[in-house]
């Protein structure tokens, strides 16, 4: 009998190979793939897919995986056309595909699973983020195609209430974090201490009112910390509000961070404030917490999933409470060592081992 063959579609991982960093779903696809070829003895062969018109393959990932590419545009209209033939299929062999960005025009639903990150669009939905057409889409896939997995217990219940699947199509399957990039390192200290928040944006990322509670802390003295948002495109109302006088110098924007620098702002940040009003996971909580740098959360959706009892708790519309934790750190009242271990501890209970083990699992019920 021949071995089963399982396309994984790794188009979210190639903006690292052309920019240095990729967002959360190309990250965490490029470490499942990654994990995946230091796997001895799969029961399947696995090809990596890959599509764009000039731009670079799947083989730039230079994995042991046989790798598949085709040369059309990766874009919504090209996808949808090339749904109506199996040209996948041909160019893969596939017998099982794996669609890991929430979702994608497939000729055959049934012979396809999706990694379902979160119902964002339903439970938080934002319209500058295309919503409406996830709303209207995606939910028939989930239902038609073969299994999911998921990154949280909450999204698997947002899934469950949203898209109407059946509980015993979804398998959890929590990231991991790159054990080799973040952990606690030491760096020589070249500037202010700082607070941290990675992953900025409108909505639901709730930066903002983050940048009124940093204000309101700011405001009172001449507190030693500053604030450094990682936001790779900031609206320019936000730059020129933290431009005033009395924040200019003390709140700093960066993009396109490359994950060694990622890890350094970890590391070196006092604390790291998450405020998001809705996650499917939220990996800057665990990438964070594997630096042993406190965290600053809210107690919603996956959060608490990933922070456990290490993190501190506030509401996200409570500008007040983040302002005071901000002092509680300026003024060093936390024991810093007693929350840095707590941290390490929590993280360890997420690993790509054991995502792994769960996937796989996962493809072999789905292949049989």
């Amino acid at each position: 009998m021949a071995t089963p063959r399982i396309a994984i579609d790794v188009n979210s991982v190639l903006p690292y190979y052309t920019k240095g960093w990729t967002a959360g779903i190309g990250r965490t696809t490029k470490e499942l793939v990654e994990h995946l070829s230091t796997q001895r003895d799969l029961p399947f062969d696995i090809t990596l897919y890959s599509q764009n018109f000039k731009g670079i393959t799947a083989d730039v990932m230079q994995l042991p995986f046989r790798t598949r590419h085709l040369r059309y545009p990766h874009r919504n209209v090209w996808n949808r056309l090339l749904a109506l033939t199996p040209i996948k299929e041909w160019v893969t062999g596939y017998d099982l595909l794996h669609i890991p960005h929430n979702f994608d025009w497939v000729h055959d639903p049934s012979r396809t699973i999706i990694t379902v990150h979160d119902a964002l669009y339903f439970a938080y939905p934002e319209e500058f983020l295309g919503h409406d057409f996830a709303q209207k889409h995606y939910p028939a896939l989930a239902r038609a195609c073969r299994g999911i997995l998921t990154c949280s217990e909450s999204s698997k219940r947002d899934i469950m209430q949203y898209m109407d699947v059946a509980e015993e199509k979804i398998c959890v399957t929590p990231w991991g974090y790159n054990e080799e990039l973040f952990h606690p390192r030491e760096y020589r200290k070249t500037g202010c201490p700082y607070f941290l928040m990675v992953s900025c944006d409108e909505g639901r990322k709730n930066t903002r009112t983050l940048i009124k509670a940093y204000e309101q802390f700011a405001s009172k003295g001449s507190p030693s910390h500053e604030l450094v948002l990682v936001w790779v495109h900031p609206p320019q109302d936000v730059v020129h509000y933290c431009n005033r006088p009395h924040l200019r110098d003390r709140i700093y924007i960066v993009s396109e961070v490359d994950d060694e620098r990622l890890s350094r702002l970890y590391n070196e940040a006092t604390a790291t404030f998450f405020p998001s009003r809705y996650e499917g996971f939220g990996l800057p909580v665990l990438e964070s917490m594997a630096c042993g740098t406190p965290v600053v959360t809210c107690h919603n959706s996956s959060l608490s999933e990933v922070g456990g009892e290490a993190a501190l708790y506030v509401d996200p519309d409570d500008v007040d409470d983040m302002a005071h934790h901000m002092e509680q750190f300026e003024n060093q009242a936390y024991d810093m060592q007693f929350m840095s271990q707590a941290c390490l501890r929590q993280a360890a209970k997420f690993s790509w081992h054991n995502c792994i083990e769960k996937t796989t699992a996962f493809y072999q019920q789905c292949l049989s």
